[in-house]
């Protein structure tokens, strides 16, 4: 037999043999258990250092694993846009994302699918503006010619919100200041004006006892915004409906299972809502980045 025809044979094999994977595979999409013998990929935006959200999310991993009895990988995101870019690409199956990198994600990738919002005991956070106690920064407007240090363009907290607050305090967050500083973290913008580096920061008020534990009660609140919806739970379009109806019940029934019980536990459980529900972030968005 030529080796031509040995090759057109091993082919069809091959081509046999792969044919009834690819259905077995089908199969388990299909069924109760959709992501048996499968990995799911769940990627989060990186607003706090790689081992500490690591601990966040382990009753996430460990929960849906053993729900789903499938294995869950965390990766971290280089940077907050990665998340929806990941689940468009099918690269991830899940995001954890914070309310403005939900809104520009759906913006960009339409068929997002919003699963859940997280509880940090509750579905709200704020925003705060900051700087030294020592400062003689004692107000909003005593901002102009000083430093500021945001976290990531994307951010809610750490760069919607506080030109938000800006703005409607009257002052041009493009121009007020002297040096603008992009830390990437929350944490870095707390040690930053802890450290009296930089004049005042914009962060995310769930870091705030972390930051005093770190650098001591050294910190001025400038201004708080509104409260502002937590981070967002989404999944990719190419997950099958009834996967992503098995995760929101699985992640509505969180808090009741006892990993969620844990008093140690950041994340207390997730709330399900709906896309609407991340509209007050659209409008800040909307309002502080206007000229």
């Amino acid at each position: 037999m030529s080796e031509e025809r040995v090759a057109m044979e091993s082919r069809k094999m091959t081509t046999r043999r792969l044919i009834p994977f690819a259905m077995m595979l089908m199969i388990l999409w299909g069924t109760g258990n959709a992501h048996a013998h499968a990995v799911l990929k769940i990627v989060t935006v990186p607003w706090q250092k790689t081992e500490t959200l690591e601990h966040i999310y382990a009753p996430l991993i460990e929960l849906v694993g053993r729900k789903l009895e499938t294995t869950v990988q965390l990766t971290i995101a280089g940077a907050y846009k990665e998340v929806g870019e990941r689940l468009h690409h099918r690269a991830a199956d899940i995001g954890i994302t914070g309310g403005n990198a939900y809104v520009e994600a759906k913006e960009a990738y339409p068929e997002l699918i919003y699963l859940a919002t997280c509880k940090q005991p509750d579905a709200y956070y704020y925003s705060l503006i900051i700087t030294h106690v020592s400062s003689d920064i004692r107000t909003i407007s005593d901002l102009v010619g000083k430093s500021f240090g945001y976290t990531d363009i994307k951010s809610t907290s750490g760069y919607v919100y506080p030109r938000l607050m800006l703005k409607n305090a009257g002052m041009d967050p493009r121009t007020i200041f002297n040096k603008t500083y992009f830390l990437n973290k929350h944490d870095k913008v707390y040690d930053a004006v802890g450290k009296k580096v930089i004049d005042a920061g914009g962060v995310s008020i769930t870091m705030w006892d972390r930051a005093v534990k770190r650098n001591g009660n050294v910190y001025r609140i400038l201004s708080r915004s509104e409260p502002i919806p937590r981070n967002a739970i989404i999944a990719g379009s190419h997950l099958p409906e009834n996967l992503v109806n098995q995760l929101r019940v699985i992640l509505e029934q969180a808090e009741k299972d006892p990993v969620f019980s844990t008093k140690s536990n950041v994340l207390k459980g997730f709330l399900i809502k709906n896309d609407a529900f991340y509209n007050i972030v659209r409008q800040a968005k909307e309002t502080s980045l206007r000229p």
